[in-house]
This record gives C-alpha cells, sequence and structure tokens, in this order.
C-alpha cells in the first residue's frame, strides 16, 4: 500500500508548507513538484540551528528524500544550479532527482521581459505593481498559452548547440510579442534594458545564452527522465508538495496567478492508480498572509496579529513588496478547501485533513485540524 501525502496551501501561500512537507518526508520519499516553478520559497528551521528556503527542490532534502518535477512544474535551470550549489557548499547531499518529459523550462529571457514589464509600468503608474515573482513565470506562462511553438521542453537534445540556438532565438521572438501584447512602450524603458533590443548575436545576449546553456546542462546531469508510471514502481512514500495557494490559482484568472494551486494536477497523475492511501493536507497560518496585490479578507496591520514576530524569509522584495496580513475568515477558507476538494469526485483513495501553522503567534480556534505547529521546528498531530 502506497502512503500519499499532498501538501496544498489553503490560502494566498507562505502557509507553512515547507514545514508540514519536511515532516512527512522520509529517506525513501519522493517529493513530487507538479506546479509553479521556483519562486516558491519553502522555508524549513532545522533543530541544529540550520535553515534553507527551498525554491526548486523539495523540502524534504535534507532527510535524503529526491525530488520529482512533475509535468506540470516549470523547470528553472539558473535557480536550479544557483540553489544546488547553496546547498553543496553547506555540506548537504543532493540527491539526484528525476523530471517528466513534459516539463517546460522558464529561460532568462521570460524573467527579462517580466522585470521589463514591471519597469514600464512602475513609470506609467508612478509606482511597482508588486507582482509578478521576478522568476519569469508570468511571462511563460503567457508565452505557453498564446505562441505554443515556443515551449521549450527539458531534454537532452538541448545539450545540441545548434539546436539550443534555433529554440533560445524562438524564444527570443515569442518574447518580445509578449512585450508588445503588453503594450509596453520600449522607448520609456530604463536604459538598462535598451542594449538587449541590439541584434540577437550582441555579445550581451551570447553571454547570457552560454550561462544558460551551461545551466541546462547542469540540471540534466543531476536528473533522470521518467514518467509517473515509472516513478511509481519506486517507492511506497510520496509527498505532492504544491506551490502558492487555493487563493492563486490559476482559475481565478488575475493578480498574476500562473498555475493549479490545489488537487487538479496531484488528481491527474493518481486517479487511475490503485493500491494506495492520499492525505490531502491543506495549510493555513493560524492568521492570513498575502504577497503583491489582490484581495485580502479582513486586512491588518502586523502589529495586530503579533508584533513581535519576525519572518526572515517573507522580507519586503522590490517585487512583491511586503507581506500583507490578516485575519482568517474561516467560512471563506472552508469554501476555497470545499471547492478543491470536488476535484477528487469522491474517490474512496483520498482523505482530507487541515494542517495550522504558526499557533504560537497567533490564537485561533481550529477544533477540525488533525495537525498543528506551535514552533518553527516541527509539526504535532492532535492527540
Amino acid at each position: 500500500m502506497k502512503n500519499i501525502k499532498i501538501v496544498i496551501g489553503a490560502n494566498y501561500g507562505d502557509e507553512g508548507k515547507g514545514l508540514v512537507a519536511n515532516h512527512f518526508s522520509t529517506k525513501d520519499s519522493i517529493l513530487v513538484l507538479d506546479n509553479g516553478t521556483a519562486q516558491r520559497g519553502h522555508t524549513v528551521d532545522y533543530a541544529d540551528g540550520y535553515r534553507h528556503v527551498y525554491h526548486h527542490f523539495g523540502s524534504g532534502l535534507r532527510k535524503g528524500a529526491k525530488t520529482y518535477y512533475g509535468p506540470e512544474f516549470l523547470i528553472h535551470p539558473m535557480e536550479y544550479a544557483r540553489e544546488y550549489v547553496e546547498l553543496y557548499n553547506a555540506g548537504i547531499f543532493v540527491p539526484d532527482g528525476h523530471y517528466d518529459s513534459l516539463c517546460k523550462i522558464i529561460t532568462p529571457y521570460d524573467m527579462l521581459i517580466d522585470h521589463m514589464t514591471e519597469a514600464y509600468i512602475a513609470i506609467k503608474n508612478g509606482e511597482r505593481e508588486y507582482g509578478s515573482c521576478g522568476f519569469g513565470s508570468w511571462c511563460a506562462t503567457h508565452r505557453f498559452r498564446h505562441y505554443p511553438d515556443s515551449i521549450m521542453y527539458m531534454s537532452e537534445k538541448l545539450t545540441n548547440k545548434e539546436y539550443y540556438e534555433a529554440e533560445m532565438k524562438n524564444v527570443w521572438n515569442k518574447c518580445l510579442a509578449i512585450l508588445e501584447r503588453r503594450k509596453v512602450e520600449l522607448d520609456k524603458l530604463p536604459e538598462e534594458y535598451k542594449d538587449y533590443f541590439s541584434y540577437y548575436n550582441s555579445l550581451l545576449h551570447k553571454n547570457l545564452r552560454e550561462h544558460f546553456y551551461s545551466d541546462i546542462k547542469f540540471f540534466l546531469a543531476h536528473n533522470s527522465k521518467i514518467g509517473f508510471n515509472d516513478l511509481w514502481k519506486l517507492t511506497d512514500n510520496f509527498v505532492f508538495e504544491m506551490g502558492q495557494g487555493l487563493g492563486l490559482d490559476h482559475s481565478i484568472g488575475e493578480w498574476h496567478t500562473t498555475s493549479n494551486t490545489g488537487l487538479q494536477n496531484p488528481y491527474a497523475l493518481l486517479k487511475d492508480k490503485d493500491d494506495y492511501n492520499a492525505e490531502v493536507c491543506y495549510v493555513t497560518r493560524s492568521y492570513l498572509t498575502r504577497h503583491g496585490l489582490g484581495p485580502l479578507e479582513e486586512n491588518v496591520h502586523k502589529n495586530e496579529i503579533n508584533s513581535e514576530m519576525h519572518d526572515a524569509t517573507n522580507v519586503h522584495n522590490e517585487f512583491q513588496g511586503s507581506l500583507r496580513y490578516g485575519y482568517l475568515e474561516l467560512e471563506e477558507q472552508k469554501a476555497r478547501i470545499e471547492n478543491d476538494w470536488q476535484r477528487i469526485c469522491g474517490n474512496q483513495h483520498f482523505t482530507k485533513s487541515l494542517v495550522v501553522t504558526h499557533c504560537n503567534e497567533f490564537d485561533c480556534e481550529f477544533d477540525d485540524s488533525k495537525y498543528y505547529s506551535d514552533n518553527k521546528f516541527e509539526v504535532k498531530e492532535r492527540k
């Protein structure tokens, strides 16, 4: 019997999914990342004082768990290489992982287009929009949707330099088309971006492509291609670690939502399988948080939650601004969860649980929660 845990944010991200995914992980677990990209920042604090924010790896990695990039994950080779080196330099063994053949790639051109767009919005409106995360997922998902011929899949073929160069040129041309669709006036962009509109084979572009080519080869050297059906045979323990939260699901259609954040992607992989139990763990803080723009129930100042708490991960940044806070509207949260839960269509392999984190920071009653955390190091099960 296979043991499946599916960790889903119940709100707008930053709920504590990294802590929970690490709790459920074991040495023989495979952590499945199957939405979003490296914009996720899943923090795990360890009792020995080490702390890591997982972006491109599953949060149970330090226990020896491997990471699998599912068909809906957007691989970010630059961030993968950066984080791998960070972990290696900290003395942490990084086991080789796996990826699905349908994994798409975010390129530095996607990042550049999003940066340009945000800069233009700031000039046009007099302030930044605080929406895009800066990792290029906004441009990439628009590019995949409008220009399917420019989708770059992770593949050994990309190690062929001629093939790679042709793919990158196509991506660049479609990225320019995204700028045009967004009605960005190129002559109004800051000077730092204007050099990128010179001839494609300029030194600036060449250096960028060379670095990215190395990052792709680095990823391929440390990950093997495998479909989920074959992955299924490798272990009895899977942890699906979803990024973002239900309030940021792609179906909402605005506020830079770029992926399916709930059960849709895990269920697509599991629905035809037998002999497993899947516990869907919806994670929430004892209060609400949200980055960037968009609605937030009961928006309040941080001091009204807890003036003493300090979040070392969610600091102010140029793309998303500062973390916002709010009181939980439990009925709205329950509605989000129930709406997502309907996706399994009554499949008896699935059970549902609630996990409440940050209970030491704000007192809120959750009589129906199975798990909770009242410190940054551990998750406990209610007796």
